[in-house]
């Protein structure tokens, strides 16, 4: 009996006072800071009030690939190295001034560091609202607090990057569709010029219409003098001056009418019917540019505003604290965790030394 206790002082009581000696009177408190977070986008619906609103409304949708990718970078390399650039990392955890267990080695190679670093930086996310739980322990509060919130002030900056750049990338392809639009109205303009220039004329369509006013003018002219003719040879001689005059009327008006009716009806490129020909595929082509740069612009400012609605945002709802006590080591609940993981070990290998013995003795 007296060796059964005796091996039980040993397995079980060393070691539970090394965890009084080290926890009780060694170990460095441990200030932890707490923040939450969540990534969201605008989105277009019917907003209601308060933190509800912010973490479920349909007004701001769940960006749950964006909080992956917040967690990954919070838990990088690269996000030590902002750290220690900043606040100093390595040196507040690597400092003499904490317990030789708890502390960083000054030596310590990039993965070492990086394991440390994920061992006092602890990012939990809830599946069910998308909120990330960041807390982060410090050899002191003040310490705790400010590395909690660089790391939510690096992750708003990721995530602004990431979103300015989709942003850029969706509204990209169709401002290039609005630089087309405006390079062929333009082009259709400046060939309009050119033929208005080359041919002298401003609109051949309008002018035509014009002829066309001045020939039913002339030939309404032309029919009345005519009839005038007829009625002035019924009482007057053929070679009469009021005869004369109507003849030489009508002769004008016929020549008039004869050369109007040519620059429709002539041959060439120069005639009025030639140039409608031509200039009208130039103002057809000006209506489909500008009906294109209209869906251009349509299109840019839906898919601006697309854009706009889908940007992400790393929202703060719970602010990093600033602990005014140390929570950690719990130092009762580890002793305590030592002495019962030692009598276990007691437990289990008395059990596995009885075994051999009455193997041994069979």
């Amino acid at each position: 009996m007296k060796a059964i206790l005796k091996t039980l002082g040993t397995v079980v009581g060393i070691p539970t006072l090394f965890a009084i000696l080290y926890y009780g009177f060694l170990a460095s408190d441990m200030y932890v800071s707490e923040a939450k977070v969540a990534v969201r986008s605008a989105k277009s619906g019917v907003s209601t009030n308060g933190l509800t609103a912010l973490l479920a409304s349909p007004v701001l949708s769940s960006g749950g690939q964006d909080s992956l990718v917040v967690m990954e970078y919070a838990s990088s390399l690269d996000m030590v190295e902002q750290l220690d650039n900043r606040v100093d990392f390595v040196d507040h955890y690597a400092s003499r001034d904490n317990d030789f267990l708890s502390r960083l080695h000054k030596d310590a190679t990039s993965d070492e560091v990086l394991r440390y670093y994920r061992d006092q930086v602890n990012i939990k996310r809830d599946i069910m609202s998308d909120v990330l739980t960041i807390k982060v322990r410090a050899f002191s509060p003040d310490m705790a607090q400010e590395i909690n919130s660089l790391i939510i002030e690096l992750n708003e900056e990721l995530v602004n990057t990431l979103s300015n750049r989709m942003e850029d990338d969706a509204i990209l392809s169709a401002r290039t569709e609005v630089d087309r639009a405006v390079q062929h109205l333009r082009k259709t303009a400046q060939d309009i010029n050119r033929f208005q220039s080359a041919n002298d004329s401003v609109s051949p369509k309008d002018e035509s219409i014009a002829l066309f006013g001045r020939l039913s003018v002339i030939e309404s002219r032309l029919s009345e003098t005519r009839a005038t003719l007829s009625e002035t040879m019924a009482y007057m001689r053929e070679d009469s001056a009021d005869v004369v005059v109507l003849k030489n009327r009508i002769i004008a008006l016929e020549r008039q009418l004869n050369l109007e009716k040519g620059r429709v009806t002539g041959s060439g490129n120069g005639d009025l019917g030639s140039l409608v020909e031509n200039f009208q595929p130039l103002v057809l082509e000006q209506e489909i540019a500008q009906q294109g740069y209209a869906a251009s612009l349509a299109s840019f400012e839906a898919a601006r505003i697309e854009a706009q609605r889908k940007k992400q945002y790393l929202i703060r709802f719970v602010e990093p604290s600033l602990p005014d006590a140390a929570s950690e080591p719990r130092r009762l609940i580890k002793i305590a965790t030592v002495m019962v993981y030692s009598f276990l070990a007691y437990l289990i290998f008395g059990l596995l030394w009885s075994a051999l013995k009455d193997h041994m003795g069979h």
